[in-house]
């Protein structure tokens, strides 16, 4: 019996595209709406993105929701509602995994009160490459990264 290894190229090749998470609090997205949609569009036309949602409202249906499908057309934009609770968080986070690798855009909707637990939870879990918050500023509202993932030390 022979075994091959692999190229080395190919090593390379399973790796995901960059992983965004976006954690925007409903009143954070009334701010500039615009400017958010904008920017969360931006980010999903060359990377996989996941938006964590904070709204206490009980239904995924939500205007930014709504906004978000219109701008990205080519991507299905999946609306989910998560709690907090620790034993159905992984099944949770490995359903959203699921959906980016279809090419989807999920959109994690969760209470404003458990939005950084859950954000930093599912963001862990798919080991994403950073993690971004909307910033208001005097002239609207911008998304800023608030933690990047270090680049693996090379084996070379």
């Amino acid at each position: 019996m022979v075994f091959r290894e692999p190229e080395a190229g190919w090593w390379d090749a399973q790796t995901r595209a960059t992983v965004t998470v976006a954690a925007v609090r409903e009143g954070d997205a009334a701010w500039h709406p615009e400017m958010v949609m904008n920017s969360l569009a931006e980010i999903a036309a060359g990377e996989e993105l996941l938006v964590v949602f904070g709204s206490n409202a009980r239904s995924v249906q939500h205007a930014m929701v709504a906004d978000l499908r219109s701008r990205i057309p080519r991507h299905e934009v999946v609306a989910m509602r998560v709690r907090h609770r620790h034993g159905d968080l992984l099944r949770d986070a490995a359903a959203v995994e699921r959906l980016l690798d279809a090419g989807n855009v999920p959109v994690v909707v969760t209470s404003v009160s458990t939005m950084h637990e859950v954000t930093a939870e599912i963001a862990s879990y798919l080991r994403a490459d950073r993690v971004l918050r909307v910033l208001r500023t005097l002239a609207g509202a911008e998304l800023y990264q608030v933690w990047r993932r270090s680049p693996a030390p090379s084996l070379n």
